[in-house]
This record gives structure tokens, sequence and C-alpha cells, in this order.
């Protein structure tokens, strides 16, 4: 896919929102706002909704399916109630009717009913609104404190493991960029995508982030013994 600029005044504006979103289910995909995710649309009915909205508001819900989808997945297996809700901001589309496309994390949103679901599912959603609380500055000191730590143990030689993120960003934006790119469980990032309370949020990042740190010490901590222990031999 090519390179392109977004709008982002654009692509935020949501004056107009009818408040009627196409659903996408995937079982390894949980979308936050602020975010960018790239999608390879091939099933037909997805690619049918891609063609249905691409001269409209553009907009699609991305939703976690819950455990036991596959024995359902060609018709409407259960879904996750809130839901990462994005716009498309880049669209290709192949030879064959395929689509390649990339999503901007617009908001949260809850599903409120599903009005139709065939040959895909189109819900009536509400917007989450963040929650903020006091002393915000604390979780990002702390967080950003963190990140430091962890980008310094890994070190330039495993830059891919890297936590590359403006910490300069909104609390909000900054954990749910965490969230996207540092959490590997889907379970555990469907979870940071149904808390919209900020500091709620910033807490269980702090907890993964602390985790995966202390983890990583000890790894760090055991290699460069094993090193001085055959420099010595």
């Amino acid at each position: 896919m090519k390179n392109f600029t977004i709008d982002l005044a654009n692509v935020l504006n949501l004056q107009n929102f009818s408040g009627v979103i196409p659903l996408f289910p995937l079982a390894t995909v949980v979308f936050f706002p602020n975010t960018l995710l790239p999608l390879h649309v091939f099933e037909p009915r997805y690619r049918q909704m891609v063609k249905d909205i691409i001269d409209g508001e553009r907009i699609i819900g991305m939703v976690l399916l819950k455990p036991g989808w596959e024995k359902s997945y060609e018709g409407n297996p259960e879904i996750y109630s809130v839901v990462g809700m994005g716009r498309i901001v880049n669209s290709e589309p192949l030879d064959d009717g395929r689509f390649n496309i990339v999503l901007y994390g617009l908001k949260r949103v809850k599903i409120i009913d599903i009005v139709k679901d065939i040959p895909y599912r189109l819900a009536r959603v509400e917007i989450l609104e963040d929650v903020h609380g006091t002393n915000e500055n604390i979780y990002r000191e702390r967080i950003v404190e963190l990140i430091l730590k962890w980008n310094g143990i890994i070190g330039k030689e495993h830059e891919s493991h890297l936590i590359n993120i403006d910490t300069r960003l909104p609390l909000e934006n900054l954990i749910d960029a965490i969230a996207s790119t540092s959490v590997s469980n889907v379970f555990e990032k469907q979870e940071l995508l149904e808390e919209i309370n900020v500091q709620k949020r910033a807490e269980n990042i702090l907890t993964h982030l602390e985790t995966k740190v202390e983890v990583i010490s000890i790894v760090a901590k055991r290699r460069n013994q094993i090193v001085e222990k055959r420099n010595l031999n």
C-alpha cells in the first residue's frame, strides 16, 4: 500500500455521525482510539461492507469474537459489546475484489442493538467518552519511567522489541497506544477497551509494564551471568 496522509481534523469529525455502523468481527484484533489498523479484507461479505461505506461515513466497528466463535463463524457468532470504532483513511481495491484498508481509531462505542445481520451486521451504537480523574501526571511519569527502563534493557540490538511511542501524548492516548502495541493477550486488550476510567486503565497498564520490566530484568541478569561465566573460562 502506498504512503498516504491523514486530514486528522476531518477524520475525527463526528458531528453528523449516524450512530449506525457495520461490524467487522475478528478473533485476534482489539482496536483502540487514535491508533492505526491495516486490514486485508478478503471475505465476500466484508468486501461488500467496504464497498457499501467507502463513499459514505467510511466508519467500521472492529469487534472481538467471543470464545467458541469457530462453531458458527459463517453465521453471526457471539461478540463483545464494546467496540473500537474507526474510519477508513486509506483504501486500495485489488483486481479480484479484495481490499487493503487502513483504519484510524475514533472512539470506544457500545452496541445498543443490531439493526441488520445479513450479509454483515449493522449496529446502533453509543459513544463511550473517557472519564478523567485528578493527578494523572503521576501515572504518566511512572509509565514513561517504565518505558525508558524497558527500552534501556532491550537495547538497540533488539530494536523490534522496543516500545516506540510518543510519550508526550495525552495520557488516555498514551495508554491506548501501549495497550495496542505492547499487550499481546486479546482478552486483556478487550478489558482495557471496555474501561472508560482513564486512571484505572493507567493502573492496568502500569501493572503490565511493571511485570514486563521485572521479567526482562531477570532474563538480562541471567544472560549477563552466563556471558561472564563464559569469559572466565
